[in-house]
């Protein structure tokens, strides 16, 4: 989309320092939308701080939508000791997809790249969605609002970071089909402190030219040393290479399909392999849960042991990178939605229809077996 028509689709806007188009692409153009209008609003001015530390550059720019709960949003474009302010955006809802996609397409228009990342910046929920806008009424972005945003700006991005809490699923990364190359995020809570942003923006510099791949691996890397030299725990980091998605559905696909098949017998050994396996916000580690599958003595069928080898198999080969802090067990980088108890699956206004609408289980009926568990149970 043209500067011009993305300018007019947003007649609202104010222009508080010049939005020329750059006719030369960079190499990278990173997109912040940075989500503060809630209680983690000084830890995206920490952020922003840290972005501007190290600042744009003729090879990369370093783009943010900033949210707040004191003031009106501003699409900020980041230099080095400061940011300027690019168009002022006036109170909006970081809740809403048009937002992310005029965030998207304008920003694409005034700051062409060879190569494009998104960041999304707030609170996450894993399936239930993330960037929750408390000025808006604490409207949030469901995951498929979120695909929308994205989706309806047309741009297909090297890299999507999730700086976000327990976004780290396979139901996350199906959102980005044909959108993203690469996917960085979190099986457990992210700590707002998030990606050290200035070692970050300073490597990408050094080394502008690097794709997406090398990009993921530089900011999974640098969040592991960071976290270790700040000694927290609980923390998580993976890289999902977006080739494998496919796959990984269709293997947990296979897998649903088996266990469905001997839910029957295998009830109170699939019931066991669950209560071992980690989960966060409810969402179970996939390699843990399909390893305890294949090491439990009372399943012996050899459909379900193969379908689950091909469970550990698949997520191992989509999973690029992955580490986790000393204290953390049995996570390996992806999760899946698998309540313990029906309850939560079913509860309220149903997270079952939710689910189902979900990309990820039009293409692995997930939710099948989901219901046959706790019909079951």
């Amino acid at each position: 989309m043209g500067l011009v028509a993305v300018l007019m689709i947003l007649p609202a806007l104010a222009l508080t320092a010049p939005a020329k188009a750059e006719t030369v692409p960079a190499e990278w153009t990173v997109m912040f939308y940075m989500d503060g209008d809630n209680n983690v609003e000084s830890y995206a001015l920490r952020d922003l701080a840290e972005l501007e530390a190290s600042g744009s550059n003729t090879d990369v720019n370093i783009v943010v939508l900033l949210d707040t709960l004191e003031g009106p949003a501003e699409l900020l474009y980041v230099q080095q000791g400061g940011s300027t302010t690019v168009q002022a955006w006036g109170e909006v809802n970081m809740g809403d997809p048009a937002t992310l996609t005029d965030f998207i397409d304008v920003t694409e228009a005034l700051y062409p790249a060879n190569n494009y990342a998104l960041v999304m910046w707030d609170h996450g929920g894993g399936i239930v969605g993330l960037c929750w806008d408390d000025t808006s009424g604490g409207d949030r972005l469901t995951l498929a609002e979120f695909r929308s945003g994205v989706v309806n700006a047309g741009l297909s991005f090297d890299v999507t970071v999730f700086n976000a809490c327990v976004m780290a699923t396979a139901e996350v990364a199906h959102q980005m089909i044909g959108y993203s190359d690469y996917v960085i995020f979190s099986q457990e809570n992210m700590y707002a402190l998030g990606f050290p942003y200035t070692d970050v923006a300073d490597a990408l510099k050094a080394s502008p030219t690097m794709d997406g791949a090398t990009m993921s691996i530089m900011m999974a890397h640098e969040y592991t040393d960071y976290y270790i030299s700040i000694g927290y725990s609980g923390v998580t980091i993976s890289v999902y290479n977006m080739n494998d998605v496919g796959n990984v559905s269709r293997v947990v696909k296979d897998f649903g399909s088996a266990q469905i098949a001997t839910m029957g017998t295998y009830y109170k050994a699939y019931k066991s392999c669950r209560q071992a396996t980690p989960a966060p916000n409810n969402q179970a580690d996939l390699v843990t849960y399909a390893q305890n599958v294949v090491a439990n003595s009372d399943i012996t069928d050899a459909a379900v042991k193969d379908a689950a080898r091909s469970v550990v198999a698949a997520v191992d080969a989509a999973i690029m990178y992955e580490w986790h802090s000393e204290d953390v067990t049995g996570e390996n980088g992806l999760g899946i939605w698998f309540p313990t108890k029906s309850v939560t699956y079913y509860w309220g206004a149903s997270y079952e229809a939710m689910y189902r609408a979900l990309p990820f289980d039009v293409a692995s009926n997930w939710a099948d077996f989901l219901d046959s568990y706790y019909n079951k149970g």
